[in-house]
């Protein structure tokens, strides 16, 4: 089976071949090679000398590379089994320049794989897409608000639910991809790694316990899902099944998985999630709550990039924050559930909490989703997405009816079947509320918008607009549709005398209308001018002028 097409194949294995080769030959080599580029994953093969009985125990049989690079930069990274004698680590340069590796193995008697090592250099980083040219493994901001990139870029997290995921055809996944990347989504949420072949019994629970080739088909099957979702720019936001899924499992068995799972995907751009509702289920949770907990940190230490990691939670009117205080977690993943809205005030008091830590709204009435007296369609789709980023989240995950849980056929919807009228994948792909959402990305990317903090309390009389502001030089409100919005709605406690260019965002089309007239701050109160419907829409103002004066005009 070939995880690449056969020139690209080629063009990746032959710089890395020419690696190796270097460390057979001459190991001891001065002098770097040119086959490297920062941001972009590489992959070193090895091969034992002697046969591993049991290649997934990291206890006993444990590979690993120690990489040095400029400015004191130095990351231990685990390898990984991958059939008979054949073993690899996969490193990606987070700085340009000269690195070095060694190799380590338990047994240190096997020349093979414990102390190999070379050089080579680190060109600068790509333009592809942003993950090549600032770095995919996701940080905290230094104010603890977003998230960033590598280099500390900020990222805006627009992600789309595929929890079925890579239990899906290939196929299937690179059009979800193609189509995400295209409207400008940045994550991808799945837990899906179930068995990926008929007849086959092999998911990825099962898929660390034999080292036979039906396993190893398995992994390499997955290689190519991670794989083309890294090359095409999006983030993966990796677990496996659901919270009450661990029950049956040790946590040596758990660590197992994970340990070979960041050996092998390490280097590419994912993070971790650990599994979908890890608190689920009063009556269960005391089975598998602990054992997620400690392979929370064990992610953590295993892991040598250290990138930003989360754990999904169940409903949040469920949720008892049992992760929010385990050092691991850096950031927090909600779940506003379905069939309902998230106000704005419950954001908005994670947001207050002492100790910031940036949150994700991530999952929230999936579209399609009907009920009675609740259906979501795109309308519900962009009040969920605006009223969490205006209240503090700096990003928002989508999800449909269909999309979500990789429906193929109608005839054969599962458990979506009790959400509402039953869509597949493609159906699901094409809703509109999921298209809108890039107008969303727009809208926020016009401005800084990682500056921007929620002022809940800016607009008087209250009432159904909310605001996001940059201290008193952008502010961002959005009206929510059908909303009372009476004539003299103003902004209060703004700087007197102070002008403002107004310019109207249609959150539908992202078409944007700018005022003729800029707007005038008297009494310290800027009188919002009248939206164009009764629609939901953005007022982008932005400070043109400082206080004029008092004989001016």
């Amino acid at each position: 089976m070939k995880l690449f097409p056969p020139l690209l194949t080629a063009l990746l294995l032959a710089p890395l071949a020419a690696l190796h080769a270097e460390s057979e030959t001459a190991p001891d080599a001065k002098r770097p090679t040119t086959n490297a580029q920062q941001w972009q994953w590489l992959e070193l093969p090895f091969t034992a000398e002697k046969d591993c009985a049991d290649p997934f125990d990291f206890t006993r049989a444990k590979f690993s590379a120690e990489f040095r690079g400029p400015d004191g930069a130095r990351l231990e990274v685990p390898g990984f089994w991958d059939g008979e004698r054949a073993w690899k680590i996969r490193f990606t340069p987070t700085r340009t320049g000269e690195w070095s590796y060694v190799t380590r193995f338990s047994d240190a008697t096997d020349r093979g794989l414990h102390g190999r090592h070379s050089a080579f250099r680190a060109e600068p980083p790509g333009n592809d897409h942003a993950l090549r040219h600032h770095g995919g493994f996701l940080k905290v901001s230094a104010n603890h608000r977003y998230l960033t990139h590598t280099d500390d870029t900020p990222f805006f997290w627009l992600g789309d639910t595929w929890w079925a995921v890579p239990t899906v055809p290939f196929d299937v996944f690179r059009q979800q991809v193609d189509a995400r990347v295209a409207q400008g989504y940045t994550v991808y949420q799945a837990h899906g790694h179930r068995p990926l072949f008929a007849g086959s019994q092999i998911g990825a629970f099962e898929a660390v316990r034999t080292p036979d080739a039906e396993t190893l088909r398995y992994w390499r099957e997955t290689d190519r899902y991670i794989a083309y979702a890294d090359r095409k720019g999006l983030v993966g936001m990796m677990g496996f099944g659901r919270g009450d899924m661990f029950d049956p499992l040790s946590l040596n068995e758990l660590q197992r998985l994970w340990h070979y799972y960041i050996a092998r995907y390490g280097a590419y751009a994912v993070s971790f999630l650990i599994t979908q509702e890890y608190n689920i289920y009063p009556d269960k949770r005391q089975q598998h709550l602990p054992k997620i907990l400690a392979v929370g940190q064990f992610i953590k230490e295993t892991d040598p990039y250290r990138r930003a990691m989360t754990a999904h939670p169940w409903a949040h009117s469920r949720d008892l924050r049992q992760a929010w205080g385990e050092p691991w977690l850096d950031f927090i993943m909600l779940q506003a559930g379905h069939h309902r809205f998230e106000s704005a005030k419950t954001y908005h008091e994670i947001w207050r909490r002492p100790s910031a830590m940036p949150f994700i709204e991530a999952e929230a009435n999936y579209e399609g989703f009907a009920a009675t007296n609740f259906n979501v369609n795109a309308g519900a789709i962009r009040r969920s997405a605006y009223i969490a980023l205006q209240a503090g989240s700096p990003g928002f995950t989508y999800g449909a009816q269909g999309l979500y849980a990789g429906v193929l056929d109608r005839a054969n919807p599962g458990p979506t079947a009790r959400w509402g009228p039953v869509l597949t994948w493609e159906e699901g792909l094409r809703l509109p509320g999921g298209a809108q959402l890039q107008h969303l990305r727009a809208c926020y990317e016009s401005v800084a918008w990682w500056r921007l903090e929620p002022s809940l309390d800016a607009v008087e009389p209250a009432g159904t607009v909310l605001v996001k502001a940059d201290g008193a030089d952008v502010l961002l409100l959005y009206f929510l549709e059908g909303g009372d919005v009476s004539p003299n709605t103003s902004l209060v406690r703004m700087p007197e005398g102070d002008r403002y260019s107004a310019e109207w965002f249609d959150p539908r089309t992202g078409n944007r209308t700018k005022l003729e007239s800029a707007l005038l701050v008297k009494g310290e109160r800027l009188l919002l001018p009248r939206r164009p419907d009764a629609q939901d829409w953005v007022l982008i103002l932005k400070r043109t002028s400082e206080k004029r004066n008092q004989d001016s005009p």
